[in-house]
């Protein structure tokens, strides 16, 4: 719930006021964050804001331009979605001698309370009606239903005509007027100077001036224009008296609202104003012209006294020191006459007004380069507007020449064109066949794989367009739609055939019917584009963004749909209300800031736009010298992370090397590489320490455990100065694993040594692994001659008894027997039956030994070697 008492109890208590006037007060409240297309808005109609907290607002204007503010942007609502609530009230502002300020309103609506809207909503309060009622293009309705924390006075809403363009009248004259003798020699040549620099200033802001007498008088047609102006000015007197690069001549000033007054010689000596008397070098105005402009600026007052005042008394503005950083600039850049000037309407392909579509160079343009783009982007901003004003020179006598031998040409002037038509390849007859090839189903991405070129009736119509046979190209096409009546293709290429007849309305007719048998989201958003560009070179911008809008919820990732809403914006005169698109816009791709630069199609509001740049430059700038140094730091500490030799730390010098050679280019471009490349190269720096020391963990979990694998391997070893060079590197293996356990590796220096310990410990490990398997040989074959040996003995035992016993027992058996020549040969032979029969159970008993020991072998050894003493 927000309260207007909130935004008053902070006021200041005046006992007496200074100055006092009546007028207008405008109570804002807003869902989320606020556009900043309303506050300047006010700012242009003449209002200032008196007190703020979060999300909402209180402005106060001395006239009733308050009403034409709010009913632009009414219209202005009618495209957007605003979540903002306005209620406008009579009131009464006071200013004390200290110069501050306090608004008085009615009591009944000091308590007022409205929950955070969801729409946008202007309330008047009926006091104001009589003086809306006399404005053409405004009407009041009744609020039926006022919201519960309202005031019960009888509220009505305001409605604009989108007609009227309600367009701010605010506007001044500036005055200077050089002091000295206009005859001496050394005021001729200083004034001379001075009048230089200011003429710089006043052709950068595209102000038109008169010079009369020694007198300079400016044309300042609106209040960006006016604080702009006060800032350059003020901050070119102090580079002058600083004995900084501009030369200085004192001089004294001042700026008069226009109403009243005309804009020729004599304005000096009509201005209620003793030149005399005023102090040099401070631009000089009326407390309302003053309190509008708000900080930085300071006012000093002229009449030094405790007298009442009025708000239409002179004062004089200043800046503090602290406030030398917010004066401002902009960019050095202007848009040539050869790319403006022309008698035709903007062509739908370039923008250009010299030339048809049939005649378009980029007709000639076959393939897509967006390299040329990215070379923009190695240019100052400067070399940029020198190029495009040689490329602007050479197409004053010839344009249509002009530009195809600049196309042709590979100097920065051609470079600029060549970006220039690139940056409007999507609205160009070379982009249709992409459309027809793309594979993929969303813009721009689709557009990534293309199917292979046919020979289609579609193709051909194409390729005759391009040969300028357009009755041979609409014949092939509307065959190839009579026999394909789904096909979206034949539909699109008849639309551009009609483009190029010049009937733009068949060309839409087509493009809507094209769109209706499309058959993935990129065709459909592809031809909503088309149509919105055809509305928009007719100059039907509010129908245009409409079909950008509609095409970018198929296609939200499309930059382009975003980049000709901003343009369209601008052609309805709402520049002030792009800023937050043209931030996302640029956050989105960095290139769209050149784009802007050197697009002509934004021609009506290029000075406001330029201006925002600026600030969105100085930004960028600021944050490309830290990223500059941060890069610098980052070089050297991958060397303290990661040494000279770690091959991911070459890959990322070569990529640090790759971005600092872009330091020192002045461009917009090069500030978002230099600043996004730290932030990037960074976070893969931080990612691959995270990695590795995750992979430095798991090896010495490994090494460990292969340490002890190793110990209880050579446990049993029953020589130990046999194993002094082993011992010695089991006892270093350990030492190093031990120390890297204890380590904290967010060090460079730890997580470095770690990496060098572990490359040591590994290659150790490998050495006592080998040896290890010789000990082990050693170990189980000797292990093995024992448990055969000792089974052997005990089955030897056993089989001697049987061989001892087999021949006695054979000649007792045989002397019961039948047989008695068989008992003799026995008894004849029994000893040496008696040796065989010992060798052949020792064989036996071998035999059986070494099976038993086999079979028993891997048992034994895993109950004697093992920790625990379990297999």
């Amino acid at each position: 719930m927000h309260t207007l008492s909130s935004l008053l109890k902070d006021q200041p208590s005046l006992h007496e006021s200074r100055m006092s006037t009546t007028g207008f007060c405008v109570w804002i409240v807003w869902s989320g964050e606020l556009t900043s297309a309303i506050p300047n808005t006010f700012h242009d109609f003449g209002g200032m804001r008196i007190a703020e907290e979060q999300n909402q607002a209180l402005w106060f204007f001395f006239s009733k331009d308050v009403f034409t503010a709010l009913a632009r942007l009414q219209v202005w609502a009618n495209l957007n979605d605003l979540p903002v609530f306005l209620q406008a009230m009579p009131s009464a502002l006071q200013v004390g001698f200290q110069l501050e300020l306090s608004l008085s309103i009615h009591s009944e609506l000091y308590s007022q309370q409205i929950m955070e809207p969801h729409s946008f909503q202007v309330l008047i309060h009926p006091d104001l009606r009589p003086s809306i009622e006399a404005i053409p293009g405004m009407r009041l309705t009744k609020l039926e239903h006022p919201d519960v924390g309202l005031s019960a006075a009888s509220w009505s809403e305001l409605h604009g005509d989108a007609r009227m363009g309600f367009s701010s009248k605010l506007g001044w004259y500036f005055v200077i007027k050089p002091l000295g003798n206009s005859h001496d020699e050394g005021f001729v040549e200083g004034w001379r100077k001075f009048f230089g620099e200011i003429e710089n200033v006043l052709k950068r802001l595209k102000v038109r001036y008169i010079v009369q007498n020694d007198n300079l008088i400016c044309d300042l047609d609106s209040y960006g224009t006016l604080r702009k102006w006060c800032m350059e000015i003020l901050s070119l007197l102090h580079r002058g008296k600083g004995k900084g690069d501009v030369s200085y001549w004192p001089s004294v000033m001042a700026a008069v609202e226009k109403d009243g007054y005309q804009f020729n010689e004599e304005l000096p000596k009509k201005i209620p104003l003793d030149w005399a008397k005023l102090a040099p070098d401070f631009p000089h105005m009326s407390y309302r012209s003053a309190f509008l402009l708000g900080k930085p600026f300071h006012i000093k007052d002229v009449n030094y006294s405790f007298e009442r005042s009025r708000f239409s008394d002179w004062c004089y503005l200043y800046l503090p020191e602290s406030s030398e950083e917010e004066l401002g600039g902009s960019l050095p850049m202007s848009l040539p006459i050869g790319f403006l000037a022309g008698k035709h309407r903007e062509c739908f392909y370039c923008g250009m007004r010299n030339h048809t579509e049939k005649d378009c160079p980029s007709r000639k343009l076959a393939e897509l380069s967006p390299e040329t783009i990215k070379q923009l982007s190695r240019l100052d901003v400067e070399q940029m507007n020198e190029a495009y004003h040689q490329a602007g020179d050479t197409l004053k006598e010839k344009p249509l020449e002009g530009v195809r031998a600049l196309l042709e040409g590979k100097e920065k002037p051609s470079l600029l064109t060549k970006s220039y038509f690139e940056s409007k390849a999507v609205c160009q007859l070379r982009f249709l066949p992409l459309v027809w090839r793309a594979q993929g189903k969303n813009m721009p991405r689709g557009l990534e794989q293309l199917s292979p070129q046919e020979s289609s009736p579609v193709e051909q119509a194409y390729n005759s367009l391009l040969a300028g046979d357009i009755p041979g190209a609409e014949r092939l096409a509307k065959d190839a739609a009579l026999h394909h009546p789904r096909d979206y293709k034949s539909r699109s290429l008849l639309g551009f055939i009609a483009l190029e007849r010049g009937d733009i309305e068949r060309a839409l007719s087509y493009w809507k019917e094209a769109e209706s048998l499309g058959a993935t989201p990129l065709h459909i958003s592809y031809l909503k584009f088309v149509q919105g560009r055809a509305n928009e070179v007719i100059g039907r911008s509010d129908l245009a963004s409409t079909f950008y809008k509609d095409a970018q919820s198929v296609a939200p990732r499309w930059n382009e749909l975003l980049y000709r809403q901003a343009v369209c914006m601008v052609r309805m005169g709402f520049s002030e209300h792009v800023v937050g698109v043209l931030d996302d816009l640029f956050e989105r791709d960095p290139h769209m800031f050149n784009r802007l630069l050197m697009d002509p199609e934004i021609e009506r509001g290029y000075l406001q736009i330029l201006s925002h740049l600026w600030t969105v430059w100085s930004t960028a700038k600021a944050k490309a010298i830290e990223g500059k140094e941060n890069l610098e730091e980052l070089k050297a500490d991958l060397d303290e992370w990661f040494g000279t030799e770690h091959e991911f730390n070459r890959d990322m010098q070569r990529r640090i090397a790759a971005l600092l050679r872009l330091d020192g280019i002045e461009n917009f471009v090069a500030f978002c590489h230099l600043s996004n490349g730290y932030k990037l190269l960074a976070k893969k720096k931080k990612a691959r320490v995270e990695s590795e020391v995750q992979l430095l963990e798991k090896k010495g979990k490994r090494f460990r455990q292969q340490l002890k694998v190793i110990n209880s391997e050579i446990s049993w070893f029953p020589f130990p100065r046999a194993l002094r060079e082993f011992n010695r590197d089991f006892n270093y293996c350990v030492t190093k694993l031990n120390w890297v356990a204890q380590q904290h590796f967010q060090v460079p220096r730890n997580f470095r040594r770690s990496h060098e310990y572990f490359e040591k410990v590994e290659d150790k490990l490998k050495r006592l692994g080998h040896r290890l398997i010789t000990l082990k040989i050693i170990r189980d074959t000797t292990l093995f001659s024992l448990i055969l040996g000792k089974s052997f003995m005990w089955i030897e035992i056993v089989c001697l008894g049987f061989a001892l016993a087999a021949v006695p027992a054979a000649v007792y058996f045989l002397d019961m027997s039948q047989y008695p020549w068989l008992n003799s040969l026995v008894g004849e032979q029994k000893w040496s039956l008696q040796k065989g029969a010992v060798v052949i159970f020792s064989a036996i008993a071998l035999v059986l030994s070494t099976i038993r020991t086999a079979l028993v072998f891997e048992k034994k050894r895993r109950a004697l070697f093992s920790k625990d003493g379990k297999g």
